[in-house]
């Protein structure tokens, strides 16, 4: 059991990992292209501007995953430090089904979201996403330039944060060696 799920954390953290280090290297390649562009010909990309942002937004996504994971994220200390190391992992342990819960709740909503507003043009993006269907012959590319891709980042990041969270709880509830540094092994 332990084996199966250090290889299930192991896979998870490389998807997560890959998933932001990718989205962050895309972004940064487009802006930087964008603005050779624009500081050589005068103008640059129009989905240049756009195409950023919603990079970023799955980025982030990929990276809560991965901090929550990890046990590299933000977490009110002061309150649970003083606590016994017994007392600590059970309410650590709590928090990993509290933010199942918050998980599930993100990929739901963002599902919602991205299925009611998904239809909606992007601006910047449309274009560019119909001429590259027209260029290919591949008529699905037409549907990046609508919001709905581009919504779903929310979908999906509650999912991993989702799936972060619930593999978090087994790795303390087991007593399987933590992969960071903070004392909330596995349950005493």
């Amino acid at each position: 059991m332990q084996r199966l799920l250090t290889t299930l954390t192991k896979t998870a953290e490389r998807i997560f990992a890959v998933g932001a280090g990718l989205s962050m290297a895309l972004m940064f390649s487009v802006v930087f292209i964008n603005a050779v562009r624009r500081y050589t010909l005068g103008k640059s990309f129009e989905w240049g501007e756009e195409l950023p942002v919603y990079l970023a937004i799955f980025g982030v996504m990929f990276g809560c995953a991965l901090g929550y994971l990890q046990d590299r994220h933000v977490r009110l200390a002061i309150f649970v430090d003083p606590l016994p190391a017994s007392t600590k992992r059970w309410i650590y342990a709590a928090v990993d089904l509290v933010m199942i819960g918050a998980g599930v709740m993100l990929a739901w909503s963002g599902w919602l979201f991205a299925a009611r507003r998904g239809n909606i043009e992007s601006s910047g993006l449309i274009s560019t996403a119909r001429d590259l269907a027209e260029l290919t012959g591949i008529d699905a590319i037409a549907f990046l330039g609508q919001m709905y891709p581009w919504q779903f980042a929310m979908c999906l990041g509650g999912a991993m944060i989702g799936v972060a969270a619930f593999l978090k709880f087994l790795e303390r509830v087991t007593g399987l060696p933590q992969g960071s540094d903070n004392e909330a092994g596995g349950l005493a």
